[in-house]
This record gives structure tokens, C-alpha cells and sequence, in this order.
């Protein structure tokens, strides 16, 4: 049961005392009295009193004086009401001034009274509730080890509590007024916006960790969001608690080492070697990549273990992965228990079998490549108690997705091909398709040699003709590369372009085809021959920067007229960036040069786009041609495609004609240029000047020319 409220009423007069206790008394207050300051000061300090009602005129001390005394001695929470007869404004600001919670004015009415009194109670024990929760508050904020901060929307700070400033990310007093990104390091500012945001939405936001670099070492925190009650049109407001969780972050990082990690090496063991391979794989279906798994087999470990003994074995084991890590390129990542993602993971399956996984190989040589520096590292001997310990290694090689489409399966195959290399004499790596195998090992002999070609000058120019239909002339001819390979002879531009392409070789091979080509055609115009030359220009070459001043130092340095020159590009490459094409072409159609889009009609061009392009040719594709006259569906896409290219101011060249109906058609059809076997093969350079002289008899069949290059 509560105690009821004890009021003490301060008052010289006995008539007055006596009223106002009646009053109360009623109301249901226990009331003291006192008939003068003095006395009254007394009552207060050997009782306790929820209110004090004071007359301001008394003798001896008045109220003021009174109310001014119990305030130094009580605090700023208890109610003291002044009983006045003067009302003026000056009064009452004495009254508040000597610290009067309130003031009730003579004459009194005592009905109302006791509610008056009430409500003043009301608001104080108001106020002591807000006390006794402030203290708790603060009893509870004393208690939590972790940083609390209220932030705004923007990620201001607006207030925080911090019981260890060593975790602070900035000078205590220095985060009022800034916000997240100001005191923290960008990608920590982004994970507590991030919280910020989630919170905002759906109240409350936790998990969201990040790690955070302080001057006496690197922590992690986690957090705690959670969104506070603000007025309308007050920007929100958050509370976030920051806990350090260094410790069990540490912890987790022993248990995932003990958990996926070799203890000897310190390399991924199988378990997390195969989770790896997995999670790659379904990235790899969602992308469209490629990925390989190598399976090595240290060659004569077992003899190590059986003659130097176990812990020598175990030595290797670790030179082994060390000297694996420290060996492959830069851009490799052989994973440790610290490191995170890259190109290649080693890990350790166990005994003396290490493997690696391989992520966005574009072609089966690439792992060999990799494979081949594996067996070359661990050629070098090994020095233990000064004695030189020769191993080598054999390794299979399996790839997704031909080979496997999970992590064991891969796993499975790369150890068989790994057997297959030990029944091959060891020291070698082998696909787990012999074939595959062999398919490499052939490219990558290819590739060498290329990047050699160029330098022994292995590679020659021969020349299409391209017959002039209204002049029945030869006028213009194509450039075509070939290379004369020392061992396998004549190999096919399909063989070599693409090998080029992909390393960058294509940009000095293009250069030297444009630079030959021009030579050859300035030679046949000094010679009185005006023959335009027609070069290939890969998209590589066209994105080149350079592309336009290569072109027109190449026409400078050997004097050929630029109408003279055509590129001929592929619809693939022009579409790529239509502003940058834009400048390309209008710069070559500016300097003179004939532009021809190439194989047209196999890509995506649009009647809007070609519109924009400054260009003088459109080539039919051989595939169009062929089957010319009688497949009705071939023949009205070449009509098409001549009637299209009327329309727009483009010449048209037709690719591939072999037959004399071929060549009628066409003609018919008003093609301007024909190119094909029937007319010609392609010839060396020497040969063109009498095909030039020769004048060409459409309905009869073209007489076959010098020479069967190709």
C-alpha cells in the first residue's frame, strides 16, 4: 500500500492554516504546518515532505526566503507553491526567481485547491520517474563494454558513449557533426549507411560486421541497428550499437584452419579444396567460364620417407608447397588460411598429392602452361642436411565442363590422367583426354612458332582478283596472308589468325600485311597499273588507337595513292562502339581510303545504321553466293542486299563465285565486283600485272591462271 503524499503548508496566519489543511486533508493528503520559516526549515529537515505550500508574507523570513532555503536543501525537483495575495507580474518573478515550482493567488478557492495540488504532483513524481530511468539508463550504458552511437539518416554522428576510447575510430570529441565517411575508412562507412538503410526500412538492423584498422591493431565490429522515435519533419534517428568481436572472429579463423586447412602446410585440404571447385563451378554455369583441376603426384616421395625418414618427408612437403606458392605468377593465388581470391588454389590432399584449380581459362593450354611451370619448379633439387633430394612431379589435368561437372568428379579424372602421365615415364603432365593432350601441346607449338614468324619472315602476301563486271577488267584485288611454316608448310589463315588475335600478335602481323600490300600496289602504280588493294583488318586492329596513323604513315612511306587503298572490316567490329567507329571511318573516308564492310549479311547491321557509316563497299558473304542461281532463298537476299546497298550509294563486291551461272547471276542482279575461283586464285604479286592486261568474257569460263596459291 502506498504512503500517502505528505504536504507541508507554510502560513503566520491560523485561520489560513487551517483552511488549507481542511482543503487537502479532504483531498486526501496528510498535511503538516508550520507558522513560520524557521519553524518551517526544521519540520523539513527531520521529515520527509512530497510538497511545501508557502505564504509569501510571513515574519522573520518571508516566502521568498523560505522557498529559496528548502530549494539549496531539497534540489530542483521538489514542488514548492507560493500562497500569495499579490498578483502583479513582478511578484510572481520573484517568486519563480527564489526557485517557486508554482503560485496560487488569495483569494483561494478551496475546491478547487486539492486539484490544483494534485496535478503539481503528478508532474513531479513525472519528474522523478524521468530521474529514477536516466539513472538506469546510465547504470545500463555503464554495464555495456560496447561503442553506442546515435546517428541521423545521413550517417551524422549525433551522440555516442564511449566506455574504451581505444576503440574509437577517431579522437574522442572529434565525431560530433561529422558523419560515417568522414571518420571511417570507406568500405567500414559503407557496411554501417548499409546498415543505416535496412534499418530505416524495417526498423532493426543486425549482423553486419566489418573490419577496421586502429593504431594498436585490427579489429572487427559487428552491429546493432535499431531506429528511433522522432517527430514529424525531424530528419530519422538511429541508435547503433558497435560490439567488438575481434575474439570471436580469431576464433572462427582457428576453427576454419583446424577445420579446412592442412596443418603441415598450410594449403586448403580436400574437404575445402572440393567446396571450392564447386562453388566455382556454379559460377562458371552462370558465366559461361571454364575452369581446370590439376592432380600432382610428387615422383619418388615414397623413397624419401623410407630412407631419411618421416620427418625429413615432412620437410619436402613444405618446401614443396612453399616453393609451389612462391613460383607461379603474381597474378596466381595459392591459397592459405589468409589470402583470398585469384587466378590458382593449390591445396593438399594428402600424403605427397597436391592439386590446383585453375578459374577462367579460355582454351585446355592454358592449364598446360601452368602445368609445365609446376614440373619445371620442381625440377630444382631440394638441399636437406646438405644433401641434394631430386624429385619430380606428375600431373593430370581435368576441365570443366568437358571433363566433369562437380568438384569430385573433376577430381577423379585429373587423378587418373595423373596415372596416365606416371605410365608415360613421369615427369610430365597429361589431359585426361589423350587427345586433348596431343590438340595442346600442337597449339601451343603453333603459338611459339607465330611469334617467331614475323621475325624470320615467314609469312607472304598472295592476291584475289576482284573483276570489274561493267569494264569485264581486273580493278582491284584482295590481300590474303599466308605463312610458310619451316616444318608443316603452307598453314591456313583459320589455323593462325584466331592464335594471333588472342595474344596481340594480330596488331604487328596486320601492320606488316598493310605495309607489304601497299608496297606491292605502289609498285603496279608506278608501273602504270592503278589496281586498288583490298586488306583484311581484324577488330582488334580496328579498335587500335593508332589504326589511322599506321594507315597514313603506311601510305606516306611507300607512296601509294589512298583511293587506292581499301579496309575491309567486319560488321561485328564496327557495331562495338558506334561513336568511336563514327571518328575511325570518317577519318580513313576523309584521308581517301576506300572503307568495305566485309562478309556482309551474316551480322546484325540495320538499315539505320549503315545509314551513319562512311563507307564505300558492301562484300556478300561466299555463303549468299553459293548456290546461286537456282536456291531461291539465297537469291533473294543477294538482290536484297544489291538493292539495299543501290539505295544507300554503296558498290557491291560478291565473294566466292566459282561458276560461270554464279557469275551471270550476279551480273543480272547488277553486282558491281566479282571474287572467286572461277576467275581466279589467289597469286603471288608478280602474277597480277598480266592479269590486269587481260581483258574477261563473262559467258565463256575464266581460263585458269598461274599458280595454285591459295
Amino acid at each position: 500500500m502506498e504512503a500517502p503524499t505528505q504536504i507541508l503548508v507554510v502560513d503566520d496566519d491560523p485561520t489560513a492554516l487551517i483552511l488549507m489543511r481542511a482543503a487537502l486533508q479532504k483531498a486526501g493528503f496528510d498535511v503538516s504546518t508550520a507558522v513560520d520559516g524557521e519553524d518551517a526549515l526544521r519540520q523539513f529537515r527531520e521529515s520527509r515532505f512530497d510538497m511545501v505550500m508557502l505564504d509569501v508574507e510571513m515574519p522573520g523570513m518571508n516566502g521568498h526566503e523560505v522557498c529559496a532555503a528548502l530549494r539549496a536543501q531539497a534540489g530542483e525537483l521538489l514542488p514548492i507553491v507560493m500562497v500569495t495575495g499579490r498578483d502583479d507580474v513582478q511578484s510572481v518573478d520573484k517568486a519563480y526567481r527564489a526557485g517557486a515550482t508554482d503560485f496560487i493567488p488569495k483569494p483561494i478557492n478551496w475546491a478547487l485547491v486539492g486539484h490544483r495540488v494534485r496535478y503539481l504532483l503528478r508532474g513531479y513524481q513525472s519528474a522523478l520517474d524521468l530521474r529514477a530511468a536516466e539513472a538506469r539508463n546510465a547504470a545500463v550504458l555503464k554495464a555495456i563494454p560496447d561503442l553506442l552511437f546515435e546517428l541521423d539518416i545521413d550517417g551524422r554522428y549525433i551522440d555516442y558513449h564511449s566506455p574504451n576510447i581505444e576503440l574509437l575510430a577517431a579522437p574522442v570529441g572529434s565525431f560530433i557533426g561529422k558523419t560515417v565517411s568522414e571518420i571511417l575508412p570507406p568500405a567500414a562507412a559503407e557496411v554501417c549507411m548499409s546498415a543505416l538503410r535496412v534499418a530505416q526500412e524495417k526498423g532493426v538492423s543486425t549482423g553486419k560486421q566489418f573490419e577496421l584498422q586502429l593504431a594498436h591493431g585490427t579489429f572487427w565490429f559487428e552491429l546493432s541497428v535499431s531506429r528511433k522515435a522522432t517527430g514529424d519533419g525531424q530528419k530519422p534517428h538511429f541508435i547503433v550499437l558497435s560490439r567488438d568481436i575481434t575474439e570471436r572472429k580469431e576464433a572462427e579463423q582457428r576453427f576454419l584452419r583446424l577445420a579446412y586447412f592442412d596443418t603441415l602446410t598450410g594449403l586448403p585440404n580436400r574437404q575445402s579444396f572440393l567446396e571450392r571447385v564447386d562453388r566455382e563451378i556454379r559460377r562458371a554455369q552462370l558465366s559461361g567460364h571454364k575452369l581446370g583441376v590439376l592432380f600432382m603426384d610428387l615422383d619418388g616421395f615414397k623413397n624419401i620417407n623410407d630412407t631419411m625418414g618421416h620427418s625429413a618427408g615432412d620437410l619436402i612437403l613444405q618446401w614443396a608447397a612453399d616453393r609451389l606458392h612462391r613460383g607461379l605468377r603474381p597474378s596466381d593465388l595459392v591459397s592459405r588460411a589468409t589470402e583470398a581470391g585469384g587466378d590458382v588454389e593449390l591445396a593438399r590432399l594428402g600424403g605427397d598429392e597436391f592439386t590446383a584449380m585453375i578459374l577462367d581459362i579460355a582454351r585446355p593450354e592454358d592449364a598446360l602452361m601452368v602445368a609445365n611451370r609446376i614440373l619445371h619448379l620442381m625440377r630444382r633439387p631440394f638441399v636437406l642436411n646438405g644433401r641434394e633430394v631430386m624429385l619430380t612431379t606428375s600431373i593430370g589435368i581435368a576441365l570443366y565442363p568437358q571433363d566433369g561437372e562437380d568438384g569430385a568428379t573433376l577430381l577423379k579424372h585429373a587423378d587418373t590422367a595423373m596415372y596416365h602421365a606416371k605410365d608415360s615415364g613421369r615427369d610430365n603432365s597429361q589431359f585426361y583426354s589423350a587427345s586433348l593432350t596431343e590438340q595442346a601441346m600442337q597449339r601451343m607449338e603453333l603459338e611459339s612458332s607465330l611469334r617467331l614468324a614475323l621475325e624470320r619472315r615467314e609469312f607472304t602476301l598472295v592476291y584475289q582478283p576482284q573483276l570489274d563486271v561493267a569494264a569485264a577488267r581486273i580493278k582491284s584485288v584482295e590481300a590474303l596472308i599466308r605463312w610458310m611454316h619451316p616444318e608443316r608448310g603452307i598453314v591456313e589463315p583459320a589455323d593462325f589468325i584466331p592464335l594471333a588475335e588472342e595474344n596481340g600478335l594480330i596488331i604487328p602481323i596486320g601492320l606488316w600485311v598493310l605495309r607489304t600490300a601497299c608496297a606491292d600496289a605502289a609498285r603496279w602504280q608506278r608501273a602504270g597499273h592503278g589496281v586498288r588493294v583490298a586488306v583484311n583488318l581484324s577488330p582488334m586492329q580496328f579498335r587500335d588507337p593508332n589504326l589511322v596513323q599506321n594507315v597514313l604513315s603506311v601510305l606516306k612511306q611507300t607512296g601509294l595513292a589512298a583511293e587506292l587503298l581499301e579496309l575491309e572490316i567486319t560488321e561485328g567490329a564496327v557495331m562495338e562502339d558506334s561513336g568511336a567507329t563514327l571518328a575511325t571511318l570518317s577519318a580513313l573516308r576523309d584521308a581517301g581510303v576506300q572503307v568495305a564492310l566485309d562478309d556482309f549479311g551474316t551480322g546484325y547491321s540495320s538499315m539505320s545504321y549503315l545509314k551513319r557509316m562512311p563507307l564505300n563497299n558492301l562484300k556478300v558473304d561466299r555463303s549468299f553466293v553459293k548456290g546461286l542461281p537456282d536456291d531461291a532463298e539465297n537469291f533473294a537476299i543477294v538482290r536484297a542486299i544489291l538493292s539495299l546497298a543501290k539505295s544507300l550509294g554503296f558498290s557491291v563486291t560478291a565473294e566466292g563465285v566459282e561458276t560461270p551461272e554464279q557469275s551471270q547471276a550476279l551480273k543480272n542482279l547488277a553486282c558491281d565486283t566479282l571474287q572467286g575461283y572461277y576467275f581466279s586464285v589467289p597469286v603471288p604479286a608478280t602474277d597480277i600485272p598480266a592479269l590486269l592486261a587481260k581483258q574477261w568474257s563473262m559467258s565463256a569460263p575464266a581460263l585458269s591462271l598461274v599458280g595454285t596459291h591459295r
